[in-house]
């Protein structure tokens, strides 16, 4: 079988997600950092985000789909649980997490990491605006876990390695801090996700 490529810088957080299911199955692959934008990805992603994936043949984008691929074409343990209340459990989280968390959390992080080692001035009022945000997501994740280990209850799966890496660079930040300091349940979690084997070796040199 060919090597599944995963193509994207290793600072993504979704190309991280990718890397962390990866190897919660054991799968080979490579990675291909190419950046977001550049003439090569832009090949193979329509709008050069970041990651897409080739395995053979298959060309594919978008971290949802490359992971669902994945699941299905490797063996080990499932990224989406089996059980039918777990796997729609897993769903919601990750459907939380894109749509109410990635967001507001990434332009804090944007604005509070990135923007600043570039040479720029931090927007502000975006930061502002996205704490409240941030703030009401991870109040939903952090009652999620309450009770159980993991978003979708006793195993970890792919609502997991999405939130990681985005906690991973808010933790950075001073708002990321103050909004996570209270929430007992995500520091527990994040302590679990952080000491296995696919997070270790996925943490971006950035931080």
């Amino acid at each position: 079988m060919a090597t599944l490529i995963i193509h994207g810088i290793p600072l993504s957080t979704y190309v991280r997600t990718c890397r962390m299911a990866l190897m919660e199955k054991g799968a080979p692959y490579e990675l291909d950092p190419l950046v977001p934008q550049s003439a090569e990805q832009l090949e193979k992603q329509p709008w050069g985000s970041v990651p897409a994936m080739t395995h053979g043949d298959v060309r594919m984008y978008e971290t949802l789909a490359i992971c669902g691929y994945i699941d299905r074409v490797f063996d080990g343990p499932p990224i989406h649980p089996e059980d039918p209340l777990a796997n729609a459990r897993c769903l919601q989280w990750t459907s939380v997490f894109i749509q109410y968390l990635y967001r507001p959390a990434i332009d804090i992080v944007l604005q509070r990491l990135i923007v600043p080692a570039q040479g720029g001035e931090p927007d502000e009022a975006l930061v502002e605006s996205s704490v409240p945000k941030s703030d009401k997501a991870l109040a939903a994740l952090d009652g999620a876990l309450d009770g159980q280990a993991y978003f979708a209850g006793a195993e970890a799966s792919l609502a997991d390695y999405m939130v990681l890496p985005v906690l991973h660079y808010l933790k950075m930040t001073a708002e990321g801090a103050d909004l996570l300091a209270p929430r007992a349940n995500l520091a527990r979690w994040q302590a679990a996700i952080d000491a296995r084997e696919s997070a270790a070796a996925t943490v971006p040199e950035f931080g």
